[in-house]
Order: structure tokens, then sequence, then C-alpha cells
């Protein structure tokens, strides 16, 4: 594995970026991942980054059931010289040991660096951990875990707790996040190989269907923005709720926003969506990668990763007091509730 990435924090980009940003962001960042039949596109014209063949996604009774049984994507990945195969494993249903175990066999014949993606939904880290655990020590290859959730497969109770001790269980085969959020620095400090943070929500957490908007579900279309202070994201439609606070909690000093307020994002999407949009992807990347550098390089980072939590949760309870309702996200809660080496919380509510 560290013969074709490097271990760390790195973008997932998907398929619709342009080859200019997408060099921009290797250059910045060192590696990405790219997915689908234009990711493989890319992949062609940008030496060493990754790409997910993203075939996981649930199927429809009149569609083909994957491309499991076909070599397509094998085909494609070695056309454009990838440094690590991904494997094409579509979703891995709960309860599906067998499943699990064919997806494990995937290309197990390789001579080259390959990562078995395997697209779960967080059963896996709790009622099914013993499976995967046994399932993937027994392959002995590296593994990608992609949660697939309408948002969050960490939100479920036992989730964190979950992975960490599935990356522990393995050790020292590499895991790697695919498809995650900010809780792939947390996972890296503890022990996992790597992590790729989607920069939009699209590459993050799924994908599952989310179900149809009612004629008077009027969803909230605007970007998702990683907001430092909180250690989480809020949707840009969110954030003037949060102007003129004292707590200056908007402010952010990543190489995008140079100090300025994220408020600048939601009225930037208030005037083009697109374009809104674009501003929230590079400003999420760019904070990741700050977050990802300051958490990593720390002498203890699981401490580091913890403390980050519990100022987001603070701050949080700060702004409540001044009348924004802002719950800590459950996966937040979860992260807290493990505690850390230097650090055991106590829940004061």
């Amino acid at each position: 594995m560290a013969s074709g990435i490097s271990p760390g924090i790195f973008p997932y980009l998907g398929g619709s970026i342009s080859t200019g940003q997408l060099r921009s962001v290797v250059v910045s960042c060192g590696g990405a991942v790219v997915s689908g039949k234009q990711g493989a596109k890319l992949a062609k014209e940008m030496p060493g980054i990754l790409v997910d063949p993203a075939a996981y996604a649930p199927q429809g009774k009149s569609e083909p059931e994957g491309l499991f049984d076909y070599d397509d994507w094998l085909m494609r990945q070695q056309a454009a010289d990838v440094p690590v195969i991904l494997t094409d494993t579509p979703r891995i249903p709960n309860k599906d040991r067998s499943a699990l175990h064919k997806a494990l066999a995937r290309w197990d014949w390789l001579d080259k660096p390959a990562l078995v993606v395997l697209p779960i939904e967080s059963w896996w880290l709790r009622h099914g951990l013993a499976w995967l655990t046994e399932e993937v020590r027994a392959a002995g290859r590296p593994v990608a875990i992609v949660l697939l959730h309408q948002f969050n497969g960490l939100d479920h109770a036992g989730a964190v707790a979950g992975l960490l001790t599935f990356i522990a269980a393995v050790a020292p085969l590499p895991v790697v996040l695919l498809r995650c959020d900010i809780s792939a620095i947390g996972a890296v400090a503890h022990g996992a190989f790597a992590g790729f943070v989607g920069w939009a929500t699209s590459g993050r957490h799924g994908p599952l269907p989310i179900r149809p908007a009612e004629d008077n579900d009027q969803r909230d279309e605007s970007p998702s923005v990683l907001v430092p202070a909180l250690n989480g994201y809020l949707k840009a439609s969110k954030l003037p709720a949060l102007r003129n606070r004292p707590l200056d909690v908007l402010r952010c000093d990543d190489p995008v926003c140079h100090g300025e307020s994220l408020l600048r994002i939601a009225e930037r999407s208030e005037v083009d969506i697109r374009d809104g949009r674009m501003l929230a992807c590079r400003h999420n990347l760019a904070s990741t990668e700050q977050l990802a550098g300051r958490i990593l390089a720390d002498a203890e980072p699981r401490d580091a990763w913890w403390e980050a939590c519990n100022a987001g949760a603070k701050m949080s309870a700060s702004l409540a007091e001044g009348g924004v309702s802002l719950p800590v996200p459950r996966w937040l809660r979860q992260w807290l509730e493990l505690g850390s080496p230097s650090h055991h919380y106590q829940d004061a509510g």
C-alpha cells in the first residue's frame, strides 16, 4: 500500500471536477480519489490519483446486478496506470456474509497494490463486527470502507467504537476510509492508514436514496460548509443565524478564506448556487487539510482529535446559551464519549 499511496488525509472529488481543478488539488494535497467513468478519463491525464468505480449504489430491479463479474473497471484503472487498484464491489447487504467473502476475493490474483472496497452500512460495525473482522483477517487484504447512509452512518450508536475496534483488530492490515467526512481524521489518528474526505456532500457517507420530497417539503439545496469552530458541517442557509455572534464562530483562517467570514459562502449561494457550491468545496477542502495537518502532526493525535471534538461541542453549547440551538451531532458525541489517552468525557447534561 505504501508504495501506491501515502498515509494521511486526502480529498474525494467525484467525477465532475475539471482537469485544471484536479491538477490544482493534487499539487496542493498530494493525491485524490475521483470516481466513475469520467474519473477514469481524468486519471489518464493526472498520474498518481485513484479511481473509485463507485459501482456500489443500490440497483433497481430492472438493472443488472452490477459489474462484479465483469472486469471493465479493472481494465479502465489499468489503462489509467493508477498506483492502487480499487475493486468494483456492489453494496454488501446486511447479514450477507457470503457477499462479504466474495467481495474480499475480488481480483485477489493481481500483482499490483489493490484496495478491496467494502460498501457497507453501519450494521457491519455493530452487529456484524465479528463477521467483518474475521473475513478481512482471513482474506489478508487492505480494505476501503464506504459507509452507506442517507446522511451519516456514524450517527448510529456504537458505529464509531465499532470502526475503531475493527481497525485495531485487523492491524497491521491497512484500513482506508473512502467517501468520509472529517471523522476520517479521527480514524487515522486512531490507526487507520488513510482517509478520503468528500469535498462536497455527495462524496461523504453514501450513497443511499433519500426519500422523495413531498410537495410541501422544500429541501435545502444550499451546500454543506465545514465550520472549523464547530468541528462539523452546517448548511450554508443556516450560517446567517450565527451572524454577529461575539464568539466569532464563522471566522475561518484556512488558505481559501484568509480570515474572512463563512457568510460569504451563504451570500454567494443565494446569488449563484453553483458558484456557492464550488466556493464551499474549496473551503471544505482547505479546512479539512488544515485540520488534518494539525491533528496528525501532534505528538498524540488521539488527544488532539478529542480536543477538537470537545472544542466544537463547547462552542455549540455556548451558542445554545445565546439562543442559537445547535445540538452536538451524534457522531461527534460518540468520539467524545470514547475519550482519548488523556481525556475522559463526562457529559454535564
